[in-house]
């Protein structure tokens, strides 16, 4: 009995320490989280056998569909390499991305099942946004060594200016692209803004307000449209919810975030310098696109990737191109003659799965994040939090390769294959 307990407490702590990294240091170092979340399924199996296999025997379909989609990519690379006439060098970390993200984080959460309750998943939550405002907090006082103390003004317009530091390519021995960044600080503004109503006791409260604030005062600091965009109709989604179960409080706490917020974003000139420069510069490549112009740094390059991509779709519509998609891509826009240059993550994930897995790559994408909507609808239990954060996720990835990068893709499987398990307890929390 005494051996259960502990081993039930520890595997809850662990559970706890990946909400809190999966927030914070863990984005930062490309896959060496995803070997210590390894790590904790082992420890588990071995100590747990019997129920292990159990769990995952019941989440087996969910899993089967991506180890079919890796074993596809097996497939497809023997007949790439045995008839395709594809010149270039093969990028063969496909694989391991596969197996560590799409069927690794799977077989974890479907461990959870039966261990995973509505306060054990308030506190993964809050150690989350917890993990995401402390390594943002830090981001700040590195970009400007001591200058918010001396002048609070002039520091917040230089964060304005720079977007927050755009990519960090050296931030505590890893790195952190903005998109990512921006995604991360949506996710967990929502969050926190969910457990201000759903957190019992006042401290905790006061801790998720405190933290949606900050949130939401990093986010402005990087200027991105497709961050605001997602964050701004995951919380329409969210609002709907609180309007439906508590009016009056729900009014209450709106009022006062507003306040706050129209406070922190004015309080800085470089704020609307900075916006309508962004406005300004969207407009002008909207010109540009119409008159046949791809180059930029907001909507052309997107919009002229989905045509180069159109343009060479027989080369992938239907199988892919595997190992050597990175590689195409990369000569589609060298080759371009809309001047759009060398590879960057502006494009989507949609277009990125289609062109790597064909038909059954795009659709992996569609399940991923359709099913676990499907299963609210079959079982008719609604979770406005997953509506909302799908949502994000749906956006976000709509305007960067979010599902292709280290910095993002474990989170996005994580909480999409939480939402397809454990979709119950979100709604038994959202009831709470």
């Amino acid at each position: 009995m005494l051996k259960m307990f502990v081993r039930e407490k520890t595997w809850r702590l662990l559970f706890l320490l990946v909400g809190f990294l999966s927030g914070g240091l863990g984005i930062l170092y490309g896959m060496t989280f995803h070997y210590i979340l390894l790590s904790m399924v082992l420890f588990y199996a071995i100590l747990d056998w019997d129920s292990c296999v159990e769990r995952l025997h019941a989440g087996r379909k969910y899993i089967l569909v991506f180890i079919g989609y890796f074993l596809y990519l097996v497939l497809q690379t023997f007949f790439l390499f045995w008839d395709s006439g594809i010149e270039g060098n093969a990028h063969y970390g496909i694989f391991e991305t596969t197996l560590l993200n799409f069927i690794l984080v799977p077989v974890y959460v479907a461990m959870l099942k039966g261990w995973l309750t509505v306060p054990l998943l308030k506190r993964f939550l809050f150690l989350f946004c917890a993990g995401c405002v402390l390594l943002n907090g830090y981001i700040v006082f590195d970009l400007l060594a001591g200058e918010a103390f001396s002048n609070a003004q002039e520091a917040l317009g230089r964060l304005y200016i720079n977007r927050f530091g755009e990519n960090k390519t050296s931030l505590l021995g890893g790195n952190l692209l903005l998109e990512p960044q921006v995604f991360y600080i949506v996710l967990a503004a929502l969050v926190s803004y969910g457990l201000i109503f759903w957190s019992g006791r006042k401290r905790v409260k006061l801790a998720c307000g405190i933290m949606f604030l900050l949130l939401l005062l990093f986010l402005s600091f990087t200027v991105s449209k497709a961050g605001i965009l997602a964050f701004s109709l995951g919380f329409i989604v969210m609002n709907i919810c609180f309007m439906k179960q508590n009016a009056w409080k729900f009014c209450w706490v709106f009022s006062v975030c507003v306040l706050c917020i129209g406070f922190m974003l004015f309080a800085s000139d470089s704020f609307e310098q900075k916006y309508k420069e962004r406005v300004d510069e969207v407009l002008t490549e909207v010109m540009n696109v119409r008159q046949g112009i791809y180059d930029g740094s907001t909507i052309a390059p997107r919009i002229g990737f989905v045509r180069e991509a159109y343009r060479h779709a027989n080369e992938f519509a239907v199988c892919g191109l595997g190992v050597y998609a990175k590689e195409r891509v990369k000569i589609w826009l060298r080759d371009s003659d809309a001047g759009l240059g060398e590879f960057r993550n502006v494009h989507n994930t949609f277009l990125h799965y289609w062109i790597q897995g064909g038909i059954l790559g795009i659709s992996l994408v569609v399940f991923l994040w359709g099913v676990p909507l499907y299963c609210m609808v079959k079982n008719r239990k609604y979770s406005y939090l997953i509506i909302s954060l799908v949502v994000v996720v749906v956006i976000t990835n709509s305007t960067c390769i979010l599902l292709d990068l280290n910095n993002s893709r474990l989170i996005i499987v994580l909480l999409s294959s939480m939402f397809y398990f454990h979709g119950d307890v979100f709604y038994e929390l959202e009831k709470s």
